[in-house]
């Protein structure tokens, strides 16, 4: 709904909700922040309205996390190899769950709806089928539960936390800037 929904007896102006969405997952919140992990403008925004669903303590303790300095921060300031690639597999991890919902997403909205978006315009379906494909949320193919842009928002998410990878050459740089000064 464009405009929002009245609830009579309730509130005169429209409310917007959300539908439902793994970005209320209270704990990928707590790994974003706690990484280091920042998102561009219009994920971020997105992910922090997200926040509005959660229970208010989660809300709070995401919001303490947000406050204090990263844990990549600390393990650059370390210069630890061995911190380093503990850092480095949980960056690793989170980027494979978000890759593993990627695929998810996929495999069981975006193919199914775009399946189903493709009979109801070829005209070939059967009567079982095109009564199935009717009931189909085929709006799904490009947009998530919780209307986003479903497949570039998780793409743009998955590669948001790569960033906060540590390479070498970064230590290496970072290194050579401390030693310079």
């Amino acid at each position: 709904m464009a405009e929002g929904l009245v609830y009579e007896g309730v509130q005169a102006e429209p409310l917007e909700f959300s539908g439902g969405s793994a970005a209320q997952s209270s704990l990928l919140h707590c790994f974003d922040e706690l990484l280091g992990v920042k998102h561009e403008e219009k994920s971020g925004a997105f992910l922090t309205r997200i926040r509005d669903y959660m229970p208010p303590s989660h809300k709070c303790f995401i919001e303490d996390i947000s406050c204090m300095p990263s844990l990549r921060d600390f393990v650059l300031k370390r210069r630890d190899e061995s911190l380093t690639e503990a850092f480095e597999r949980c960056v690793d991890r989170l980027v494979a769950l978000r890759s593993y919902h990627l695929n998810i997403v996929s495999r069981f909205i975006s193919i199914p709806a775009a399946h189903a978006k493709k009979l109801c315009a070829g005209g070939s379906a059967s009567l079982e089928e095109h009564n199935t494909v009717g009931k189909a949320p085929i709006s799904l193919e490009e947009r998530g539960t919780a209307g986003s842009g479903i497949m570039s928002f998780l793409k743009v998410v998955r590669d948001q936390t790569k960033g906060v990878l540590i390479s070498s050459c970064t230590i290496e740089k970072q290194t050579f800037l401390d030693s310079s000064i």
